[in-house]
């Protein structure tokens, strides 16, 4: 029914008239913002059930709708702002009929059939009906739902009586879409496997539900603050080891959730994970087919239900305190991003079939120092038919893995070592967006538009929603006490291409100068740090000089776009200028811009780096 929609999320071939109707029973407030055109409304404190989703240009705006018990609010977001075109407060103590008709741009309210209240006509050209339907219920909605219409006409007074307490055929002229919606707060539980198992790793598995279980039982009824959002696609047995190692959380595991999504794994996770019962809220998900990194997120996102999210890779061993200093850090400002994977370590807790002899001789030289450890090694045969296990739930509670872990990612250890904790002075702040090891309030991601599906593939999805927040206004943390332990496996066919495409979808959907750079360090134009300081000195250079350089500034974006085209066909970088349509004007202003720059005696690694692409 969404394929229209623009990600997802508004639903374009629906425009300026339509008319939502839902029957449904709100059970908390939301905050009454004043109705106006002229002054943004609070982000915060939404009940929707028709979900937010914002234009994507200066022409268009979303329309969602925010039922609480204490009144009916409709809001447009434009590409900036959100604002309330129509407040109407009232008490909703039971199930009502609720229809929001849309007529040229201007939205009018009806009650039970009834009308209400006109709203502020919008003066966007285009106003588009939001396709988050159901306000995903336990992500933005707090309420039963029982039936939501979505028609392509607006209806009228008399329409909405005549059909209010009617079963639709589906054939109704004028029908976009039918949503039965089962109440929110009536969902029943996952059900659990019991099944027995017979590995070392499966026999951890079924202790799990003894007596730490007996120790500390989760309160079905409590508050849930953290969501830890953990994809899996085929990471069997690791996966396991991550879920064991929140079970020894400091943080209240009353107050904690898992949602473990299962992407359409074809390995024994279903069968080993499904069962799971641990001393924190735990919600399996299975998907029957693969949807990929961004809309498996998404889909954690929506059915999460704490205001802070964690998000995790499936393969990712975590600390005691994890969890707690997650929360913690989240207490003082809204807008923080907390990342710890730049200080993620490596260990090997299976040999897989995959893994050569001397693999297995590098990972037995990490583990000497620790006899247990080694002498399961020493025990081990080569070759092996299924994944062999060198952690127990055993060695997480006594955090054996500690010993293991190796500092093995030298582009992170770059940024960490020239950089403090909150990324002073670093260009790129949001690349501490990495998904493996991330947190974020959730409503700031919501407020974002989540991640965008048009990523499907892999890469850069993870960057892209965290330029968006920092343009946002995000400010990024880089913890060292946030340290997870990334599970060693083997890696499939190369990336690289399905990264790159994805690297152009990324520019071309934020032509900034700030993502267009991209391409110098992955080309081996310039390294990291290079490529930090030819942006600064290029962002200072425009700015203090705003009317000398306008046709260099043209040049540059043709050949920062040049590279990428480059990326994608070749990996050799030879002719840039030719490739770029450089004639022999056009090489010889380029020249005359160098020395003018270079005169001015501040912009050094710009010039240099000019150079290098004139004579590439």
């Amino acid at each position: 029914m969404l394929g229209n929609s623009l990600n997802g999320r508004l639903l374009t071939n629906l425009k300026n008239t339509f008319t939502f109707e839902f029957w449904v029973m709100p059970e908390s407030d939301h905050t009454i913002d004043q109705q106006s055109r002229e002054k943004p409304a609070e982000v915060g404190g939404k009940n929707y059930i028709i979900g937010p989703a914002q234009g994507v240009s200066d022409n268009d705006a979303g329309v969602s709708v925010s039922v609480g018990q204490n009144g009916i609010t409709v809001y447009e977001h434009t590409k900036k702002n959100i604002y309330a075109v129509l407040v109407y407060e009232a008490i909703i103590n039971d199930l009502i009929h609720i229809a929001i008709a849309y007529e040229d741009r201007e939205p009018q309210l009806f009650i039970n059939g009834k009308f209400v209240k006109k709203g502020e006509r919008s003066p966007i050209t285009y106003v588009y009906p939001s396709g988050m339907i159901g306000g995903q219920p336990g992500l933005f909605f707090n309420g039963d739902i029982n039936e939501i219409r979505l028609w392509n006409l607006c209806r009228t007074e008399q329409n909405l009586q005549d059909n209010l307490n009617k079963k639709l055929t589906g054939n109704e002229a004028g029908l976009y879409g039918v949503w039965p919606t089962t109440p929110v707060n009536k969902q029943k539980p996952q059900r659990k496997n019991r099944k027995k198992q017979n590995s070392r790793i499966n026999k951890d598995l079924s202790s799990s539900k003894g007596k730490q279980n007996e120790k500390l039982q989760v309160n079905e009824n409590g508050d849930i603050e953290v969501s830890i959002i953990i994809p899996s696609l085929n990471k069997y047995p690791l996966n396991l080891l991550t879920l064991f190692s929140l079970e020894y959380q400091t943080f209240n595991p009353s107050k904690m959730e898992v949602i473990f999504i299962d992407d359409a794994s074809t390995d024994q996770t279903e069968e080993k994970v499904k069962g799971y019962k641990p001393p924190y809220h735990f919600k399996y998900i299975r998907n029957k087919k693969n949807l990929g990194r961004a809309k498996v997120r998404n889909l954690g996102i929506r059915s999460a239900r704490g205001s802070i999210l964690i998000f995790l890779d499936a393969e990712m061993i975590t600390e005691p305190d994890f969890v707690e200093r997650h929360h913690k850090l989240h207490q003082s400002k809204s807008k923080l991003i907390i990342s710890g994977a730049m200080h993620s370590r490596v260990i090997h807790s299976c040999i897989f079939p995959e893994f050569t002899k001397k693999n297995i001789n590098k990972i037995s030289t990490i583990s000497k120092n620790n006899k247990e450890i080694y002498s399961r090694i020493n025990d081990f045969r080569y070759p092996c038919k299924e994944p062999y296990p060198l952690l127990e739930k055993k060695d997480i509670e006594k955090k054996v893995f500690k010993n293991l872990g190796v500092e093995v990612y030298p582009w992170f250890q770059l940024i960490t070592r020239h950089f403090p904790a909150d990324l002073e002075g670093f260009a790129f702040p949001w690349m501490a967006f990495l998904t493996g090891n991330v947190s974020i309030r959730k409503k700031f991601i919501i407020e974002a538009g989540l991640f965008d599906e048009d990523f499907v593939k892999y890469g850069y999805e993870d960057w892209e929603i965290g330029y968006r927040l920092y343009k946002m206004g995000a400010k990024y943390i880089v913890r060292n006490d946030l340290i997870t332990y990334h599970q060693e496996h083997p890696v499939g066919v190369s990336k690289w291409k399905e990264a790159i495409n994805n690297l152009g979808l990324f520019m071309k959907k934020h032509h900034d100068i700030d993502v267009l750079i991209l391409g110098l360090e992955i080309s081996g134009l310039a390294d990291l740090l290079t490529m930090n300081k030819v942006l600064s000195e290029y962002k200072l250079l425009i700015q203090s000089y705003p009317e000398l350089f306008l046709k260099f500034q043209e040049k540059f974006i043709r050949i920062l776009e040049t590279i990428l085209l480059i990326l994608q066909i070749d990996i050799r970088h030879i002719n840039i200028l030719g490739a770029a349509g450089f004639g022999t004007d056009d090489r010889k202003e380029l020249q005359e811009d160098i020395n003018s720059i270079k005169g001015l005696k501040k912009f050094t690694n710009l010039t240099s780096l000019l150079e290098k692409i004139l004579n590439s």
